[in-house]
């Protein structure tokens, strides 16, 4: 998560490797990279992080009760949370995102709950922040998704373990953008990213407050958005400070594929309407 300093726009300021177009064996070779890179050393330690005995016991309750039938394995491990590739009883791919019950983490997740009205209360005990962050994202997802954005569809959230839909291919996850090489068709990606930006501003009163190539997954050759659990309400006191630096942070990572880019601040205006 970034600085949450105010930030102007400065055009100097806007300025792995893995094909766009990707068959079947780049597909695979993607996972295998993506599993190898995760430590072996570490990965008792990254599963431990999160599976305390009350996610255990919540997790087995969800085996139980039919919405997940197993959980496969690990898809990533972040500061915030892990997620993990789960199938439901239709054999079907789900994701399993399970935020840690961590101190230094709820800290920084005041900063994007004080402020939003959606939220009046907000608890002092650790376990009910991360519960509260949880909720938090499954509310965002299921605004952008009721108007029609490329966010996963939310199915569940109970507690510090959110359901919600895969992308990927079977067993094979969608990777970041920050990991295709050369995007395909890369001025209708911008577009369509500028376009989400806009829609999720305008339609879904929410800014993302942290998109980048970090948390945007190329999936069919086209972007999801993924990662929304900071999102804020467009009436956050911050709202036009989190929106600022999430175009440029989409402006400088289309600045480096070498395509004409818009002037940045026009598109600000554009999208908060004025």
């Amino acid at each position: 998560m970034k600085d949450d300093t105010e930030e102007e726009f400065d055009e100097d300021d806007l300025g792995n490797e893995y094909d766009g177009d990707i068959d079947d064996l780049e597909k695979r070779t993607l996972d295998s990279n993506r599993i190898r890179n995760i430590d072996q050393s570490k990965k008792k330690a990254v599963i431990e992080s999160v599976l305390d005995e009350r996610t255990h016991e919540l997790l087995g309750k969800l085996l139980v009760n039919g919405a997940l039938d197993h959980i496969t394995g690990i898809i990533s491990a972040g500061k915030e949370a892990n997620v993990y590739l789960a199938y439901d009883h239709n054999h079907k791919e789900v994701a399993v995102k399970i935020y840690k019950i961590d101190s230094n983490t709820s800290k920084w997740m005041r900063n994007y709950i004080i402020g939003d009205p959606r939220f009046k209360k907000i608890p002092h005990n650790i376990s009910k922040v991360i519960f509260l962050w949880a909720s938090k994202e499954y509310k965002n997802l299921k605004r952008a998704y009721r108007v029609g954005l490329a966010v996963p569809e939310p199915i569940l959230i109970k507690n510090n373990v959110l359901l919600m839909e895969y992308i990927g291919f079977e067993s094979i996850p969608a990777p970041k953008l920050k990991d295709i090489k050369n995007p395909k068709d890369v001025n209708v990606l911008f577009d369509e990213i500028l376009k989400f930006i806009k829609d999720l501003y305008q339609n879904a009163r929410l800014v993302h407050g942290d998109l980048s190539e970090f948390n945007i997954l190329y999936h069919n050759q086209k972007p999801v958005i993924i990662d929304i659990s900071q999102a804020v309400d467009i009436q956050h006191p911050k709202a036009e400070i989190y929106l600022v630096r999430d175009i440029k942070n989409i402006f400088n990572y289309f600045s480096k594929q070498g395509i004409d880019l818009p002037d940045p601040k026009s598109f600000y205006y554009e999208v908060i309407d004025i």
